[in-house]
């Protein structure tokens, strides 16, 4: 048995139920990397590149490490650059594969490709997906995901004393090796990838000295040397409520978010490791809810973009609120993008964002409500360019909270911040703003 393996945001060895799911009878694995034009190129708000200049480094270092992860195991990785629904079935033809595999995603351009993909298909190559990117499979939820509530309260108190996490898989000990006589074509360089879809080559940015990412690089080598550093050699998850709302250096949250975010580290091997934290310090810490609470609501809004579908993303809110009136100005949106609003926090959490691809879910929450309901412009304008900044950028926890600060979310409240007031409780002695009040 010959499987096609199609990556996607599962770039691990470890708890990945692809892998765990190959028969002893397969033969051939041919895992496959798509550099999709549709996936990187511009967005429609924009125009600008999808994945932006830190997401793209991040990525290429990520496949990188797992080719290396995947050769240890005797095998490789096929890299190329074109449409999912082209280049698969000519590669599934070639290698006489019986089945594509791949991870499911959970919104509604994702699902338009696999649409596209599997209406390519031969009915004899069927198209399989695996959960692999949340904490809880959807088929194990309490409550079926038709009946999801609107309110992330509701959510918590229906599921969290009522669900099962399952363990974390182990990373498989070898995998089968590449179809006979194939030979994979190597990952290109940003530069090439950059010529070959018809965009400008990303800059080289040396690591900002003053960034709040440790400077690990993509990859799950790095997501399980900063998980074991995080959780066992510091200890750092019973102190991660009291730190959570800092803004300034990599300890005060996870940093989790950027290899979370392309599945090089998976959501149940965090669970684990608070597990065996709360095991090692006995009763459960704070900090240590906190965190379980925060893998939940990425779950919450994954789960959440699967029962809205196209909603998800939608101008008007999902209980069908319309968004506060708007002023479309795109000087004052650029003005925002480069921090020169005039409000020392909002600029200074956008000039790191912009230099790092980083910013703290504080200063998130706070320039997203300045832009939507202080400078009255278009909130999608706002989820585009994280889309195109972020290195951990996520389409469901992006949008999600985009929906949610624009008030047509899941919250019917105002949920427009007091920004001077948060920069006085967040930031009371000057040092974020000052440490950023240059780009």
């Amino acid at each position: 048995m010959t499987v096609l393996y199609w990556l996607r945001n599962d770039l691990r060895l470890h708890d990945n139920a692809v892998l765990t799911a190959l028969p002893p009878h397969a033969t051939a694995l041919l895992p496959v990397f798509c550099f999709d034009p549709v996936a990187l190129g511009p967005d429609p708000y924009l125009e600008l590149p999808r994945v932006g200049p830190h997401r793209l480094p991040f990525l290429l270092e990520t496949l990188a490490d797992l080719q290396q992860r995947y050769a240890a195991l005797g095998t490789g990785i096929h890299f190329v650059v074109g449409r999912p629904e082209d280049e698969l079935p000519a590669l599934a033809r070639q290698v006489g594969a019986e089945a594509i595999w791949a991870s499911a995603e959970h919104t509604t351009e994702e699902w338009e490709t696999e649409d596209a993909l599997e209406a390519a298909l031969s009915p004899k190559t069927p198209l399989h997906f695996f959960e692999t990117l949340t904490l809880l499979r959807p088929q194990d939820l309490p409550i079926p995901v038709r009946n999801l509530p609107y309110s992330f309260s509701k959510f918590r108190f229906d599921v969290f004393s009522k669900m099962r996490v399952r363990p974390a898989e182990p990373a498989p000990g070898q995998l089968p090796p590449l179809p006979a006589s194939f030979a994979p074509a190597a990952l290109p360089t940003a530069a090439a990838l950059a010529a070959t879809l018809g965009q400008p080559a990303p800059a080289t940015r040396p690591h900002d000295r003053r960034s709040a990412l440790p400077a690990l690089g993509g990859g799950e080598t790095a997501a399980l040397a900063r998980l074991h550093d995080y959780a066992v050699e510091r200890h750092l998850i019973g102190r991660y409520d009291d730190t959570r709302n800092q803004m300034l250096g990599e300890a005060f949250s996870t940093k989790f978010s950027p290899w979370l975010a392309n599945g090089s580290l998976s959501a149940r091997q965090i669970w684990a490791a608070i597990d065996d934290y709360d095991a090692t310090y006995g009763a459960r810490s704070k900090g240590a809810m906190q965190l379980r609470l925060e893998l939940l609501w990425r779950d919450y809004f994954r789960l959440l973009a699967l029962r809205a579908g196209a909603d998800f993303f939608r101008w008007r809110g999902l209980r069908d609120q319309l968004p506060k009136p708007t002023s479309p100005d795109r000087a004052v949106f650029e003005r925002w993008t480069q921090g020169r609003t005039g409000n020392a926090f909002v600029d200074a959490n956008m000039r790191e964002l912009v230099a790092t691809g980083f910013m703290s879910n504080r200063g998130r929450q706070n320039v997203a409500s300045y832009l939507i309901h202080d400078l009255h412009q278009d909130w999608r304008w706002g989820a585009a360019w994280f889309e195109h900044q972020l290195i951990d950028y996520d389409p469901a926890s992006n949008w999600g909270n985009w929906k949610y600060i624009a008030g047509t979310g899941t919250d019917v409240r105002d949920t427009a911040f007091d920004v001077d007031q948060q920069a006085q409780r967040y930031d009371r002695q000057g040092r974020y703003v000052r440490t950023w009040q240059q780009p």
